[in-house]
């Protein structure tokens, strides 16, 4: 049995890395011990499909918080002249052919199965759980301000270098 909720697809969930998925396991025990509530995990697992339709849903602020945080990826700048020449937001399928074409390998660890973002709503303490995601070994951004109401939390300890997806 799981120690937490998800509301993402089963095949997201089983999409997770093995030591992901225990470490997930130990914080959402480690907080519902705590706190006695329960998580939902919103996404785990992703691929490249799946990134391009949210990502063609953000706004350029979103893009730019979100994957810019260590530079201007090639694949953001490409998407955002994308819809700025087309004056509309981009299809799912428009932002996946930027994607499959992007120069630069990294969009997200989601792609690798070494991501969850878990929900904020009704959540009882935001702080403790970003303890126990980080002592499990997760990094943990808040990604409220941004309008997502989740937290991202990705997994330290993967294996780099992380390799290009591009299907």
């Amino acid at each position: 049995m799981l120690s937490y909720q998800y509301t993402c697809s089963s095949e997201n969930l089983a999409a997770l890395r093995p030591e992901v998925a225990a470490a997930l396991a130990t914080a959402a025990d480690k907080y519902r011990r705590q706190t006695g509530q329960a998580i939902t995990v919103t996404s785990a697992g992703r691929t490249l499909r799946h990134c391009a339709k949210l990502m063609a849903g953000f706004s350029r602020t979103q893009l730019e918080a979100m994957y810019c945080r260590h530079g201007y990826p090639d694949y953001i700048r490409q998407l955002v002249a994308a819809a700025e020449d087309k004056q509309a937001p981009l299809s799912a399928d428009e932002a996946y052919q930027v994607l499959r074409q992007r120069q630069q390998g990294y969009i997200s660890y989601h792609l690798f199965g070494a991501a969850v973002d878990i929900a904020t709503a009704g959540l009882l303490d935001a702080g403790r759980l970003t303890e126990c995601l980080a002592r499990a070994g997760f990094a943990v951004s808040d990604e409220n301000d941004l309008g997502i109401a989740c937290l991202h939390a990705s997994y330290i300890n993967v294996p780099a270098p992380l390799p290009v997806v591009r299907d």
